[in-house]
């Protein structure tokens, strides 16, 4: 495998922005290659257009949002809230991470609070062996390395607190982070808002930045209290190290900064 092959499999178009627009950012920066998968096309996600509609809105969102940091960009067409940890899909998975062979794989943690992000990540957790075992998917030769696994932050408590393993410093690159999520205005001025305020907006990119802003904050303030970061981290990423993927050596990216 080549160095520093970034894959992100999420659940919807939206959620690696959400979870790492940061590294994303970074690590498109420093000139490696980055791939989200996207294992629902996000067709469920609006108070008013219908699954079709939005299918296609989100599809043009995700790709304006990869394109600004050079990601090659994946949707399948499984619907939005119906994604199941099938055997069928478990194959399919294995063989799209063993084509792009990436050194890193984001995704959710199995405790989340979507259904959706839960099977995207037993997905992962039920590929990851089965990478390097040649009889599955042979449409695909094995990788010969296991790529790290990493997961995205969630403040769920239940079967137990999240890990602060890899926390990174993001607030040299908050206004990217915006600019990403802005491209999906389906979701952070239209579908977010009404979920929140039960009002139809108007909503622009103060609003979005105040909502987003809260989560790289709150990360800095636990890594602070933890005393693994800077006393003046201000917004940061965090990310789980999974055990069911390969050793993890943040110093192996020395284009990401220190939190």
């Amino acid at each position: 495998m080549a160095e520093h092959r970034l894959m992100l499999i999420m659940a919807h178009p939206d959620d690696a922005e959400f979870g790492a627009g940061g590294l994303m950012t970074y690590w498109h920066r420093a000139g490696h290659p980055i791939k989200i998968l996207c294992l629902t096309n996000g067709n469920a996600g609006h108070h008013q257009l219908n699954r079709s509609d939005l299918a296609a809105r989100r599809f043009s969102e995700a790709s304006q949002a990869a394109a600004q940091v050079g990601a090659e960009l994946e949707i399948w067409p499984q619907d939005d809230g119906r994604l199941s940890p099938s055997v069928e899909l478990r194959e399919q998975l294995i063989a799209a991470i063993r084509a792009f062979a990436p050194t890193i794989i984001v995704t959710h943690r199995t405790a989340d609070y979507h259904p959706d992000h839960r099977a995207t990540a037993q997905l992962v957790k039920d590929s990851a062996y089965l990478l390097q075992v040649p009889a599955i998917a042979p449409q695909q030769p094995p990788l010969t390395g296991m790529p790290s696994i990493l997961l995205t932050y969630d403040r769920f408590e239940e079967p137990r607190p999240f890990r602060l393993d890899w926390v990174i410093d993001t607030e040299a690159v908050q206004p990217q982070i915006i600019d990403l999520l802005a491209c999906h205005a389906t979701q952070v001025f239209e579908w977010l808002p009404s979920l929140i305020s039960g009002q139809d907006g108007p909503y622009d990119t103060a609003w979005l930045t105040g909502f987003y802003q809260r989560k790289p904050a709150a990360i800095a303030k636990k890594a602070r209290a933890l005393n693994t970061a800077r006393v003046d981290l201000r917004f940061a990423e965090a990310f789980e190290v999974s055990d069911y993927g390969g050793p993890f050596d943040a110093g192996r990216h020395p284009f990401l900064p220190n939190s």
